[in-house]
């Protein structure tokens, strides 16, 4: 696996733009695991991919409900495993069933249930750096996904 990469983003709207250029990367059948502390801003990258994969749609914290579901083609299922007790709770939400529609998966609170997710994913993590600033450090696992982020930082011409 390869180090990863660093951002900094500074304020909401950072966030956002942020997750909808990546919501514009990702593809059927990715997952993308996110952790970091309460308030962090994990709901708010959610709803920046969300609208970058379908312009116009917005994702919401389904704390209270686990898992929300937008869109179609693909759809986006988005977990938010804050309430779960146990890492086995995690096996009664049936995301791998819900995946396999060829569905985006985000998963938020990814560090409760980290053994039940796919090896293949894109690991981010938030970390907070000032009152409205956030780093993201962005770790692909699998040999696809570190392929897929070698050719995005080579488009960027670094």
């Amino acid at each position: 696996m390869s180090a990863g990469e660093r951002s900094l983003l500074r304020g909401a709207e950072e966030m956002r733009e942020f997750g909808a250029r990546l919501g514009r990367l990702l593809r059927a059948g990715d997952w993308v695991a996110l952790t970091g502390e309460l308030g962090a801003g994990k709901t708010t990258l959610v709803s920046g991919i969300v609208e970058g994969i379908h312009p116009g749609l917005r994702g919401r914290s389904p704390t209270y409900v686990l898992v929300e579901i937008y869109g179609e083609r693909p759809s986006i299922v988005h977990a938010d495993l804050y309430r779960i007790g146990s890492a086995g709770e995690y096996d009664t939400l049936g995301l791998e069933d819900l995946a396999a529609e060829d569905a985006v998966v985000l998963v938020e609170w990814a560090d409760r249930a980290r053994d039940r997710l796919p090896e293949s994913r894109l690991d981010l993590e938030l970390r907070y750096a000032g009152e409205s600033a956030r780093e993201v450090f962005a770790r692909p696992r699998g040999a696809a996904w570190e392929e897929r982020v070698r050719a995005a930082l080579a488009a960027k011409g670094r």
